[in-house]
């Protein structure tokens, strides 16, 4: 009898240390997840942002996209009203992606505006792009595009 709730004792601990072992896998897993996603999160508000500006009028306060040296990465982020990181001026803090999450803020090329986004608790950076294209309408259409790199 002894041996036999000796054998169920030792069977119990295997399990349930192979439980703890699986449900700290699944955790970090989803830390990593959740952090992507706050990540995707934060370039596509600081894009939406950015589409707002691009469709107002530069004496509302607006930015012309379209026009070469008239928007710069730093002014963008300032006229956005962002926090800034320690990093650079067109370095945004991307809560809820880890203490190093932040997404930067590309200086206008060719009327488009690269956001990458980055964190070491995230499995890849997020890259989101801002380019205005004219269409037959009087104002411009800002569209939008995101890949994980």
């Amino acid at each position: 009898m002894g041996q036999q709730q000796l054998l169920l004792l030792v069977l119990s601990t295997v399990i349930v240390g192979l439980a703890t072992v699986a449900g700290i896998q699944a955790f970090s897993e989803n830390q990593a997840q959740a952090s992507q996603d706050a990540l995707v999160q934060r370039g596509t508000s600081i894009a939406s942002d950015i589409q707002g500006l691009a469709g107002k009028p530069a004496q509302m306060g607006g930015v012309d996209l379209t026009s070469s040296g008239s928007a710069t990465a730093s002014g963008i982020v300032a006229k956005l009203g962002y926090e800034t990181t320690s990093t650079g001026d067109a370095s945004v803090p991307a809560e809820g992606a880890g203490s190093s999450g932040e997404c930067t803020v590309g200086a206008p090329s060719s009327g488009s505006i690269t956001i990458t986004c980055s964190s070491d608790d995230a499995p890849q950076d997020v890259e989101v792009t801002v380019t205005p294209s004219n269409s037959s309408t009087s104002s411009d259409v800002v569209s939008t595009s995101f890949s994980s790199s």
